[in-house]
């Protein structure tokens, strides 16, 4: 079959259809070249079909009529080519093949042994864990034509981009890929450029934060969408996505909601990395130790198995920061610790981390430094520690960028990043990013810090940090960011002048009409969130100025935007503004991207615009570029033969049908493996209610004598449908099994099982049970409790009593929820004395990371009159409790007061201000709520500012 010209959009694509074409044809090199008319020897027609060289048409096209290809064909393949030339030069990237360096990918460079290591710049051999093996799975479906994305979860330095770095090999032993890294400095290249990716591309996203964070949730919902929309495009497949996150990022950015669409791309393609070496991981590099030095150094000095981080140097960062560090070394690295922290990117310009560093030095150590102080600190961070990456380092040119920038004909992605003229930047190293946020955690940065960030940040920082200020309770610091901002333009900064500043000074006009003046018209979707803030705020003479001057002079480059601003100009009643807009959009919108032109029709029928809706289409039928290649049909998945579900799904549709199922039946019934019992349970139902009644009891016989094991609660799945299904001896049987043989790893399942045997009268098998969960493991606190409630119901009263004792000793204490269910079942049960043993345990131990979690224990042990544990518990929660989920603090702090633990929240809500949560810090203490109206001092977390204006802003 000769493929589709409209189907060939690059290079790779003629040559994946030359490939088709050989393969289908059948035909030896040997013998193609022997072809009357082709003059391509073997060699060059195996050099072509594999990649190594592309041939002219001259040459090519006997080869093609060879393989049949008629003229028409031939002509419409040589359109696809020139298409395909014009493509190459705009789309991002690299040739995959090109793509060497994994340094140049940001893979961490590897500790030396010693100073003369040869090998110093070879990666270590690399040893294979499962999460490489999820990671495969999602090349393999790129490569067999479907989008995908994998983003890779775990802290620093854990061999995330080491791990993405591997899983490109399969995509360069097949050739045709490209890889396009969109620069982490500039990372709204990623929006700018995704439309242009063509198919078989990876996109490289290692620290996705990156793309991500720097965005406010709408911005960053929208590009998850743009993703996704280029990921399900199947006239554009196979794309590949692939990053990287540390959890903490992770949180961040699927915090926004759970519909929302940041999530809804990053949480189904997270693949968790353990964060350290253990078992059979363990084995497996200590034989790879034996190949590489540095392994085996790894190997012998990395604690608890933490070899990656080892390699990459972070220990030896922590020690030299910790240790060794001088005054104005430290001043440098906290100064880039806190701007990285406060959400600047980490690409920090050596003015700003000057004049930052400079506020963290003490009057003492000030006096005795000398002129160039910051330029020899810089030299001292910027050293290698055992051959890996400094402290904080320049940041220089980025290979990748540098040859794609020739290839496109120098459009700037290759120069060295700089944030201002002649200015060089310098970069954090990231495992002393994650060190810092631990560790300074509770630091607000000081006055000095806010100022410095006001002379030398650009807007895009400025108004992330001045959230950040906000956030913190510095309304002073933030307002004056939030005005330098607007006054280059920011829309999102206008918006939050607007929205914050209103409220606090309400008679004040100037934020309003410093936003509405200073506000840049290209960014229809910012001056569409301002016009919307506006109005919220009463200001309805300067939303009117504002929708004014947006419809007659808004830029009409982002279509899809544009029918944004439509929509809103409507919802607020603009209808004027409405028509004016919609009249030049109609008439001057740009028609390059057919989609975003879709986009705005549709937003001009919503807003009753039909007229303009007509002269649009009209432009866009005359004049859109015609050569896009056509959707491609999705091709159904085919069923796994040994699918259980799947072929108990197709006796039903069989059934439906009016087939005969019999040989299907059969089949079912005596071949199907027996390793997954819920999938049997599933067959055995749909052979019941398909009246194959004797293949039904054929298939119980083997599962009852043969099924698996080690699933309990699926074992009790199955159990129940065999009840259903009449086949009783069979259930009878898989009674005995399961009840003397079932693994004892999962609590919860265990209890599902045993109520399933007292619920079908098998009360000896229960009992055989019970007496054999008393060793059950204890790890999974709720499961124990469902467990014991079972127990008691069997009449095993010793049993579930002896297994209280070692649940109340021993359980696992990650999770204060499953703890106070634990709790309660011991106190219903007339367990005290293990109850109280849980408790004495629970109140100095049990994990403290969710806030909400621990209100429901602290509750628990006040209803079993645990007064003191609970007073030690709300002790370590004021002190410890983690400070990243402002719902669960909310609640916590709210049980806080209920119970009277008042010193207690008052110490919690202490806490707040310094990791930006001032606002929870206000509403839980409102006896300060007049003092911080405008807000408190950066030294100091209690001391509320002096009363400020909109004029005292410079």
């Amino acid at each position: 079959m000769v493929a589709d010209p409209h189907d060939i959009h690059s290079r790779e694509d003629l040559q994946h259809a030359m490939v088709e074409l050989y393969t289908t044809a059948g035909l030896s090199y040997m013998k193609l070249s022997g072809r009357p008319g082709v003059t391509a020897s073997s060699n060059t027609i195996n050099d072509w079909i594999h990649g190594k060289s592309f041939p002219q048409w001259g040459n090519l096209s006997p080869v093609l009529r060879a393989w049949g290809i008629t003229d028409d064909d031939l002509t419409a393949w040589k359109d696809a080519h020139k298409r395909a030339d014009k493509d190459a030069r705009l789309r991002p990237g690299l040739p995959l093949e090109d793509v060497r360096d994994a340094y140049a990918l940001e893979v961490h460079v590897p500790i030396t042994v010693t100073a003369a290591d040869d090998a110093a710049m070879a990666l270590p051999p690399y040893v294979r864990r499962a999460h490489d093996n999820r990671l495969a799975e999602v090349v393999e479906r790129a490569l067999a034509g479907s989008s995908g994305t994998a983003v890779l979860l775990a802290d620093s330095s854990t061999g995330k981009t080491r791990a993405l770095w591997e899983a490109l090999e399969p995509l360069r032993a097949r050739g045709g890929w490209w890889l396009w890294h969109p620069s982490p400095h500039r990372p709204e290249e990623l929006r700018e450029q995704l439309d242009r990716v063509g198919p078989r591309t990876v996109v490289w996203l290692n620290e996705t934060q990156r793309y991500f964070s720097p965005l406010d949730e709408q911005a960053r919902g929208r590009l998850a969408e743009h993703l996704q929309t280029v990921l399900t495009n199947t006239r554009r497949a196979p794309i590949l996505v692939l990053g990287s996150l540390w959890r903490e990022h992770y949180r961040t950015l699927c915090s926004d909601g759970t519909s929302s669409a940041t999530r809804a791309l990053l949480e189904p393609a997270t693949v968790t990395l353990p964060e350290n070496f253990a078992g059979a991981d363990m084995d497996a590099m200590r034989a790879a130790a034996g190949q590489d030095p540095r392994l085996k150094m790894a190997v012998d000095r990395a604690e608890n198995g933490t070899i990656a981080q080892y390699l990459a140097g972070g220990p030896e960062l922590v020690h030299y920061y910790d240790k060794q560090a001088s005054a104005p070394e430290r001043a440098v690295i906290e100064a880039a610790i806190d701007l990285v922290r406060m959400g600047h990117p980490n690409a920090l310009p050596f003015a700003l981390l000057h004049d930052i560093a400079a506020g963290y030095i003490d009057d003492i150590t000030w006096d005795t430094l000398d002129d160039n102080w910051f330029e020899a600190a810089l030299t001292e961070t910027g050293r290698k520690r055992r051959g890996a990456r400094g402290a904080v380092t320049p940041i220089g040119a980025r290979p990748l960028d540098s040859r794609a920038s020739q290839a496109r004909g120098s459009r700037g992605h290759g120069r060295r990043f700089t944030a201002g003229p002649g200015q060089p930047t310098y970069q954090l190293a990231d495992f002393l990013d994650q060190h810092g946020r631990r560790t300074r955690s509770q630091k607000t940065p000081p006055w000095m810090f806010w100022d410095a960030a006001a002379v030398h940040a650009d807007p895009d920082h400025q108004h992330i940090l001045a959230r950040s200020g906000w956030d913190r309770g510095l309304y002073r610091e933030a307002a004056q960011l939030w005005k330098n901002a607007t006054s280059r333009g920011h829309s999102a900064a206008a918006s939050s002048l607007v929205t914050e500043l209103f409220p606090l000074f309400p008679a004040e006009h100037h934020p309003l009409n410093w936003a509405i003046t200073h506000i840049t018209l290209d960014d229809p979707h910012g001056v569409a969130d301002l016009l919307e803030k506006l109005q919220q705020s009463g200001a309805d003479i300067q939303a009117l100025a504002l929708a004014d001057r947006a419809a007659a002079h808004i830029a009409l480059d982002e279509p899809d935007e544009l029918g944004l601003l439509l929509e809103r100009l409507q919802r607020l009643g603009l209808d004027a503004q409405v028509l004016v807009l919609a009249d030049r959009a109609a008439a001057h919108i740009a028609l390059d991207n057919p989609s975003a032109v879709a986009s705005l029709l549709a937003w001009m029928k919503v807003v009753g615009a039909d007229v303009q809706a007509l002269t649009l289409a009209d432009r866009a039928a005359a004049h859109t570029a015609l050569d896009h290649p056509h959707e491609a049909a999705l091709l159904p998945e085919q069923l796994r033969q040994d699918n259980l579900r799947a072929m108990a799904d197709l006796l039903e549709q069989l059934q439906h049908s009016g087939a005969d199922i019999p040989a299907l039946a059969d089949h079912a019934a005596t071949h199907v493996v027996l390793d997954n019992p819920r999938g049997v349970a599933f067959l055995l139902g749909q052979l019941h209610v398909s009246k194959a009644h004797g293949q039904a009891l054929a298939l119980a016989d083997r599962a009852a004598a043969h099924v698996a094991l080690d699933k309990p609660g699926e074992v009790a799945y199955l159990l129940e449908f065999m009840r259903l299904s009449g086949a009783d001896v069979q259930a009878l049987t898989l009674a005995d099994r399961a009840a003397a043989h079932v693994a004892l790893d999962r609590p919860s399942e265990v209890a599902l099982l045993l109520r399933q045997l007292l619920d079908s009268g098998a009360d000896v098998q229960a009992l055989t049970l019970a007496n054999r969960a008393v060793h059950i493991a204890l790890d999974h606190p709720r499961g124990l409790s469902d467990l014991l409630e079972q127990m008691r119901r069997s009449e095993a009263h010793s049993q579930a009593l002896t297994l209280a004792g070692r649940a109340a000793a021993h359980v696992a204490l990650d999770s204060a929820r499953e703890v106070a269910s634990l709790l309660e079942q011991l106190r219903q049960m007339g367990a005290d004395v293990q109850a109280l043993t849980l408790a004495d345990r629970a109140a100095a131990h049990v994990a403290l990371d969710h806030p909400s979690e621990v209100a429901l224990l602290l509750r628990q042990l006040l209803q079993s009159g645990a007064n003191a544990q609970a007073l030690a518990l709300t002790d370590r929660a004021a002190v410890h409790i983690a400070l990243d989920n402002p719902a669960g603090l909310a609640f916590l702090l709210d049980k806080l007061h209920a119970y009277g633990a008042h010193v207690q929240a008052k110490a919690l809500a202490g806490r707040l201000p310094a990791v930006g949560m001032y606002s929870l810090f206000i509403e839980y203490a409102p006896y300060l709520d007049k003092r911080f109206m405008f807000g408190r001092e950066p030294d100091d977390d209690l001391t509320p500012a002096e009363a400020w204006s909109w004029t005292d802003l410079e």
